[in-house]
């Protein structure tokens, strides 16, 4: 395999909320909508819709978003979704209204039935200046099913870094018995991630104690790409006379890490 050269890396952070999810969105006709306190992945409930076997395609929902929010300089929007059957890609959409601008769709990537997973959908935003409103479409019939939606984020480039690193691991327990042959064995109990990253100060700082979805990028390449949510735990700032002041920050993953697969 061909070495990999790290200058096409980049680290993307959602730092701008578009819609928390803790409350109902407005179902359309055949669609019941609430907010789900028993599954969900970020605060205290989710979005959730029942779809009814009646309903076909179209509008599944609206919330209203107030005070519009400027997303021109952001580059893509993430968000935890989950589906009680499997979806192909392009099933669903995420639909952002603007105040002025037309209707911006972006399509769903394939969902695993019953799996809650973090995406990361993409589209022109920089005439996005007056966002009211976020819809979900339904292209593809799929039947009686179930929908959840949370933490919904806009997300760009951290600018001004340089590197990042990220350490997975798994804690074990001994579970070495007399039938062990002499030889001692262990049992995989919890897996977890952390990191850092820095570079050079471009803009306010992330908040300490928040929680981002991040994109770790080893390229632009698409399997080349970690992504999970994360809590930002520390910020080291360096202020040297003969230099440029930096920005170190930790994180601590809280959830699901979906790991590059090339």
């Amino acid at each position: 395999m061909a070495r990999l050269s790290g200058k096409a890396g980049n680290i993307f952070v959602a730092n701008q909320l578009v819609e928390d999810c803790e409350d109902t969105w407005v179902g359309e006709a055949n669609v019941t909508a609430s907010a789900d306190s028993t599954d969900y992945k970020i605060g205290s409930a989710s979005a959730k819709f029942v779809v009814d076997a009646a309903f076909t395609t179209g509008l599944i929902a609206t919330e209203a978003i107030s005070p519009t929010i400027d997303l021109s300089s952001y580059a893509q929007i993430m968000a935890w979704v989950k589906s009680s059957v499997n979806l192909t890609a392009n099933d669903w959409k995420v639909v952002l209204g603007d105040a002025v601008q037309a209707d911006l769709d972006f399509n769903i990537p394939a969902l695993t039935a019953a799996t809650w997973k973090l995406i990361r959908v993409t589209g022109t935003l920089t005439a996005y200046t007056a966002v009211n409103e976020i819809k979900l479409n339904q292209v593809v019939d799929k039947g009686a099913m179930n929908f959840w939606i949370d933490e919904v984020r806009a997300a760009k480039a951290v600018a001004g870094i340089k590197s990042w690193t990220l350490d997975q691991d798994m804690s074990v327990v001994d579970t070495t018995g007399f039938d062990s042959s002499g030889h001692r064995t262990y049992l995989p109990i919890l897996g977890g991630w952390r990191g850092s990253f820095e570079g050079f100060k471009d803009g306010a700082p992330l908040i300490i104690g928040t929680i981002y979805h991040l994109e770790l990028r080893e390229s632009a390449t698409a399997t080349q790409q970690y992504r999970g949510s994360a809590l930002i735990t520390g910020l080291h700032a360096n202020t040297p006379v003969d230099g440029v002041v930096t920005y170190g920050y930790d994180f601590q993953g809280t959830d699901i890490l979906e790991i590059a697969t090339a």
